[in-house]
């Protein structure tokens, strides 16, 4: 599968305890997200990472890669026409940042356990525990033998499939169908704009067979238009 790091939208490393609480205003609308990152509170990575997701507490605990895959990764969730979709889908292309990863299950090998594993002895960008008990934990990957690494490893790997809430992974599919069609319409489509990938937490299928989990909004995003 393609599978690729990205420049992510996330919080200050060091305000993260503020920032999570508030990203239903952060959130709200573009104007804020850009208020947020002027204020410091949210910040923009300059340079492509893959990051390294750990989700634990009850019923045990999963870890996953987080990156870009296209969007043809959510396919089955474009056919809803849920009137309620259809405006989540509006409410993402106009805050033109994708909120959270959306969660999907791949058949990982033991080689990618191994180099996950590695990235995880180093400091991490988050550890934070959640009202529920939960600890969502983050590492960057930017090193390039690193980066290399999981890339090959994904390069490998079978088509995803979504594991995530459906009207979610349909509300995505609607958002890039919705900016394509703007594209096109003002003949700029080049199929490579970022509305084409969709941020995804990539968990092996083995450990999500019950369901995976969801990074937390705002955690990590993926800007998907100019603002």
């Amino acid at each position: 599968m393609k599978a690729l790091p990205f420049p992510c939208i996330r919080p200050a490393q060091d305000r993260v305890l503020e920032a999570l609480p508030a990203m239903g205003g952060i959130l709200s609308g573009n104007d804020a997200l850009r208020g947020a990152i002027a204020d410091g509170l949210m910040l923009k990575d300059p340079g492509a990472a893959y990051y390294v997701y750990e989700c634990s507490g009850e019923p045990g605990r999963v870890t996953g890669v987080v990156a870009i895959c296209p969007v043809g990764a959510l396919a089955g969730g474009k056919g809803d026409a849920n009137a309620d979709v259809a405006a989540a889908a509006h409410a993402i292309a106009e805050l033109k940042v994708q909120p959270r990863p959306v969660s999907l299950a791949y058949e990982a090998s033991p080689v990618m356990d191994i180099i996950l594993g590695a990235a995880k002895e180093g400091a991490s960008l988050y550890a934070v525990t959640d009202p529920a008990g939960i600890t969502h934990r983050v590492w960057e990957v930017k090193r390039n033998d690193a980066v290399a690494a999981i890339h090959a490893m994904l390069d490998q790997a079978p088509e995803p499939v979504p594991a995530d809430d459906p009207a979610y992974v349909a509300a995505l599919a609607g958002v890039a169908q919705l900016l394509a069609d703007e594209a096109r319409g003002a003949g700029t489509y080049t199929g490579k704009e970022p509305f084409n990938f969709v941020i995804s937490a990539l968990f092996p299928a083995a450990q999500v067979a019950g369901g995976a989990p969801q990074v937390p909004t705002g955690l990590l995003t993926h800007q998907i238009a100019r603002y």
